[in-house]
């Protein structure tokens, strides 16, 4: 969401703003008309191009998406191999809760939405779903699941990997020196290893 908001079109700059405004202050806090008063729009011109708050919030979700995603994976692409692919999704994790903390606290406040809105939770499962598929992919084989975690499989170890990570990262954000708590992730590294 890098690019500077006066070289955009309406609709992208609408959807930058509610980028913004949500990772600032979050769904509950937000309105159509807070983003149309930020983007500098009509709310009617918000309307045309978002159809309501659902809509416009989707679309917002799935920028997050993708945006995860790609830093996710071109993470797990710098490493050789696996030991090297835990840290670097472990780093992925604390350069998050250090340098962008509101992309964070957006996958929150979605996540936490999702429980009630039905479009939300699609959307977040199907991130939660590709998220798990890539550290499947990146750092788990079927023998070495098979020798470490017997019974279970690399699907079901990715999305443990991925929980321990998702929610020692809220622990983290909630709590009042986030530096002292990356020791967490930390240990989340050495028992994974």
């Amino acid at each position: 969401m890098g690019r500077k908001t006066n070289k955009m079109s309406p609709s992208e700059k609408i959807l930058h703003t509610a980028f913004e405004c949500l990772s600032a202050r979050g769904y509950a806090n937000v309105s159509m008309r807070n983003i149309a008063d930020e983007a500098g729009v009509a709310l009617s011109q918000l309307t045309y191009y978002y159809r309501n708050k659902e809509t416009l919030f989707l679309e917002v979700i799935h920028l997050m998406m993708l945006q995860y995603l790609r830093e996710i994976e071109k993470k797990l692409e710098t490493a050789a191999d696996t030991k090297q692919k835990l840290a670097s999704l472990i780093e992925f994790f604390k350069d998050l809760l250090r340098d962008n903390p509101k992309l964070l606290k957006l996958f929150i406040d979605f996540t936490a939405q999702a429980l009630w809105i039905p479009s939300f939770r699609e959307h977040l499962d199907n991130l939660f779903h590709r998220l798990a598929e890539l550290i499947e992919r990146n750092l788990l084989t079927d023998t070495e699941t098979a020798n470490r975690y017997p019974g279970y499989s690399a699907q079901s170890v990715s999305k443990l990997i991925l929980g321990a990570l998702f929610g020692t990262s809220i622990q983290i954000i909630l709590g009042s020196s986030r530096d002292d708590s990356l020791e967490s992730l930390y240990l989340a590294e050495s028992l994974l290893n």
